[in-house]
This record gives structure tokens, C-alpha cells and sequence, in this order.
């Protein structure tokens, strides 16, 4: 009996001393983004396709050319702001993908080399207030994105 109370004891001590401050708010698009220590969660919005467009803001960070296919090339250290609708979808001939899926603008990303932006970058890049996301082209690895 008294090991389960000090397992149990012990259980609810590291819990309350582990838990981190937890900042939670809805960003425009309705997705509930949870901030709790150096981690940022996003619980996406239901999502509907319906042709609407958003502003996208890209910036390539690496030292190649990096196309996105049908549409244009960003050069090194260049950057572009296009529209793009959301029954559409963003392929870059190093692999990402960003399109809008189920819960609203999704990324794939296997090898990490797409970090979306916000916060002190937003300001950093200069990036318009009408735009509604942002994202830098970086070396594999570096981006957003666990690396497999």
C-alpha cells in the first residue's frame, strides 16, 4: 500500500512541477494555436475549399534557385508575394507541397526545408499586414518540419 502512494505521490508532484504556462488563442483563419513553453501547437479550423484566395508570402533563404512548379522561380535571398487559391496547391521542385486538406493550408515537408514565418520574422521580412502566410525556403533541415 505504501509504494502505490509514493508512486501515486510522486506521479502528481512531477506533473504539477513539469507543466508549463500555456497560452492559447484563435488566429484569423479560426485555428486555436496553444503556445506552452519554447512548443507551439496548432488545433486547425474546420475547412471547406471555395475558391477564395489568400495571399502567400515566400522567401528563399538557400543559395539555389528553388522553382515552384507553373509558376515562377525565387533566385537566392529573393522573395515574392502571390496569390493563391485554396482549390490549388504550391509544388516546389524540392519536394514540399503546401495546399489547403481537410483542416485548412497543410504543408508536407519530409526533408525540412520550409520554416513558416510570424511574430518577430513577419516584422523581420518586412511582410505586408494583407498577407495571411508567410514562409522561408531553408537549407534541408532547418525548416519546420522533423526531418525523417
Amino acid at each position: 500500500m505504501k509504494t502505490k502512494t509514493i508512486i501515486l505521490t510522486m506521479g502528481i508532484l512531477s506533473f504539477l512541477f513539469g507543466c508549463k504556462e500555456e497560452n492559447r488563442y484563435k488566429d484569423k483563419h479560426g485555428n486555436e494555436i496553444i503556445e506552452k513553453g519554447d512548443e507551439t501547437y496548432i488545433i486547425p479550423a474546420e475547412y471547406e475549399k471555395s475558391g477564395e484566395k489568400y495571399k502567400i508570402f515566400l522567401r528563399n533563404e538557400t543559395d539555389k534557385p528553388v522553382s515552384i512548379k507553373d509558376k515562377f522561380t525565387l533566385q537566392p535571398n529573393e522573395e515574392k508575394i502571390f496569390e493563391f487559391v485554396d482549390t490549388d496547391s504550391i509544388l516546389f521542385n524540392i519536394g514540399p507541397k503546401i495546399y489547403f486538406g481537410d483542416t485548412g493550408l497543410e504543408v508536407e515537408d519530409k526533408k525540412g526545408e520550409l520554416a513558416g514565418i510570424g511574430g518577430e520574422y513577419w516584422k523581420k521580412y518586412k511582410v505586408p499586414d494583407d498577407v495571411e502566410y508567410g514562409f522561408v525556403i531553408v537549407p534541408s533541415g532547418e525548416g519546420d518540419m522533423p526531418t525523417e
